[in-house]
């Protein structure tokens, strides 16, 4: 593959899952006015897809930088939190479920600015666990909701809400631990 393309293929792929979000959001809308939830799980795949390729092409080709971790980053919590205020306005989810999230990842760019703009974004294990549960909490919503699979009952769902605001004050006093 020519240099010009391996230089920015990891950052297409994140730019990709930018460009998903509202086509995804506009899936799921389409889907609550009786159309098929399909076509929103397909892109909710392609979208997860490109979250777990990014970094691995961005290491393949050498071209990892802090710039793209920072739109990596900023990817996510576009999708995420757009994904569920959806989610809320439709019912299916409660508003602190973003909240809680919004939080957490306030937290983490706090601490990346506070060490200094020529520093790369500190990621940490329990964030990173958070935000595939976010992903994994919006894979649910799409087939139990959207696709109509309704694989958790109403019960077992708020369970799952009630982890998001512990597994995100987890990632948050982990940051105020470190400081």
């Amino acid at each position: 593959m020519p240099a010009s393309l391996t230089r920015h293929a990891a950052n297409a792929v994140t730019a990709l899952r930018i460009a998903l979000t509202p086509v995804f959001l506009y899936a799921v809308l389409r889907a609550e006015g009786h159309g098929s939830g399909w076509p929103a799980a397909a892109l909710f795949t392609a979208v997860a897809v490109s979250d777990f390729a990014d970094g691995r092409v961005a290491r393949r080709f050498g071209t990892a930088t802090a710039g793209g971790r920072v739109l990596d980053h900023a990817a996510d919590i576009v999708f995420v939190l757009a994904s569920l205020a959806l989610y809320v306005a439709l019912g299916a989810a409660p508003w602190w479920v973003p909240a809680s999230i919004a939080a957490a990842f306030s937290a983490y760019v706090v601490d990346s600015l506070r060490r200094g703009p020529r520093r790369s974004p500190i990621g940490s294990r329990i964030g990173h666990l958070g935000g595939v549960c976010n992903y994994a909490l919006i894979g649910v919503l799409v087939g139990n909701d959207t696709v109509g699979l309704e694989w958790l009952s109403p019960w077992t769902m708020r369970l799952v809400f009630a982890a998001v605001p512990l597994y995100s004050a987890a990632a948050i006093l982990a940051r105020l631990a470190a400081v």
